[in-house]
């Protein structure tokens, strides 16, 4: 007998293939890779390296289907995006999905979500992404704590009764699979109806309302107050000191930036603001944090040269230095003038190999080691002298270390072909990070990021 609660499932998923047909394969073939792996068809090792591949290849069709709605030429775009899904069965990705080009790729798909509509206006641009954002979370919140309790059922009921392993692991196999591989992503897309506003899309509407505001004004605020009274402290310090900046002090400056504007983003839905006068400086407060960054920065290259992760700190230095200039001096369609900026560096920097991070960091670090050969008259296939050796010399104890993470770096990469007892020594003890002559471990002076 069909009830009324059956009936409006079925109408639910119907309506999510119908306007989603892509979207809904692409959660099927991630199902089916995980079925595949966990049965030895496919290499085992696919599941936990392709399978993170999923936002990026999800986000392609969502992206173009609501590009190309109805159904004129342009729609095929959006089908062909089916063919995205190839790769995930043939080839290895593990080299991209384990390397800074994954993250920015990443980025790239966040940015293109929040400005693909091409609002001018701040606040849309915001509300568009908070809506991406907040439907992503939904699906977790439903989805998450079902597969627990599930578990839950399932192993509590194997300990009462003592069915064999094999049936319980199997069991939860299926469980985690269709729960939350299949059953996360139409979740989203239900609650990403635009043509009809769904229950689900309106309470997830609510609850963000509800949030927004306490979240911003006494939880997200005050941290950023916070974290700019640290970093002037620092900048203090520096200026009563005389000494170069931390090379930690980039990566903590591009965190403090990113966090000013993704709340001050946020500001625009807020419904009452406490620290007016605060966000009416921020961008100012950025200038003398991002000065020394720069300086920091290109001290650290000079010294260490570049490597993929650095470049990546270079393109994310200069992305946001424009931002506080465009803010200081045009307010008007900022975001999506931003998100224009940063899709396209960040692209130039991941997708094009001759310019590429990986491309530039591998070309520096290469003639960095041949320099540091040159000044030590070595070869690339020499092993460097232990500690203790007769052969050490306690005075190139810092050039020993520096071809080491070089060497390691570039083998990590694929690019040096020397033999593998050549590039790394575990027992030596010039790899130690607790070595006093050894830079700082960021990302801006160890070459092995």
């Amino acid at each position: 007998m069909k009830t009324p609660g059956n009936s409006k499932l079925l109408k639910a998923l119907v309506t999510i293939v119908v306007l989603n047909p892509v979207e809904v394969i692409v959660a099927i073939a991630y199902f089916l890779l995980s079925v595949l792996t966990y049965h030895k068809v496919l290499l085992p090792e696919l599941l936990g390296e392709n399978f993170l591949s999923a936002p990026v290849l999800f986000a392609i069709p969502y992206i173009l289907n609501r590009l190309f709605p109805g159904n004129n030429i342009k729609r095929a775009i959006y089908y062909l995006s089916a063919l995205t899904l190839i790769p995930i069965f043939l080839i290895d990705l593990s080299e991209w999905l384990y390397s800074p080009a994954y993250a920015a790729t990443i980025v790239i798909t966040l940015l293109v979500i929040a400005s693909f509509r091409r609002e001018r206006d701040n606040r849309t641009i915001t509300e568009t992404f908070i809506n991406f954002a907040s439907r992503v979370a939904a699906s977790f919140a439903i989805t998450l704590p079902t597969f627990l309790i599930a578990m839950a059922i399932l192993f509590s009921t194997s300990e009462l009764f003592e069915f064999p392993d094999k049936l319980i692991n199997d069991s939860a196999f299926w469980v985690m699979n269709i729960i939350l591989i299949l059953s996360t992503p139409l979740l989203f897309l239900y609650a990403s109806d635009e043509t009809e506003e769904s229950a689900l899309s309106t309470q997830i509407t609510k609850i963000r309302n509800i949030i927004c505001t306490p979240a911003v004004n006494y939880i997200l605020t005050p941290a950023l107050v916070i974290f700019a009274a640290i970093i002037y402290l620092y900048i203090a310090k520096i200026v009563v000191t005389f000494t170069l900046p931390n090379g930690k002090l980039a990566i903590i400056v591009n965190a403090f930036v990113i966090s000013g504007i993704l709340v001050k983003a946020l500001t625009g839905i807020t419904e009452k603001q406490i620290f007016v006068k605060f966000y009416k400086y921020l961008y100012p407060l950025f200038i003398i944090p991002l000065i020394l960054f720069w300086l920091g920065a290109i001290q650290r290259v000079y010294e260490y040269g570049f490597t993929e992760a650095r470049v990546y700190l270079f393109v994310s230095g200069a992305i946001l230095t424009v931002a506080t200039l465009m803010q200081m001096f045009k307010k008007s369609s900022l975001y999506l003038y931003l998100c224009y900026i940063a899709i396209i560096s960040l692209s130039i920097f991941t997708f094009i190999p001759g310019i590429s991070a990986k491309t530039i960091g591998e070309k520096s670090q290469r003639q960095e080691l041949q320099m540091l050969e040159q000044k030590l008259n070595i070869s690339p296939d020499t092993i460097l002298p232990k500690e203790g050796d007769p052969n050490f010399d306690a005075a190139l104890k810092a050039d020993y270390n520096r071809i080491h993470n070089v060497r390691k770096y570039l083998k990590l990469k694929d690019t040096l072909t020397q033999p593998a007892d050549s590039l790394i020594q575990p027992s030596d003890s010039l790899i130690q990070p607790s070595d006093s002559l050894t830079q700082p471990a960021d990302s801006l002076n160890q070459p092995a990021n």
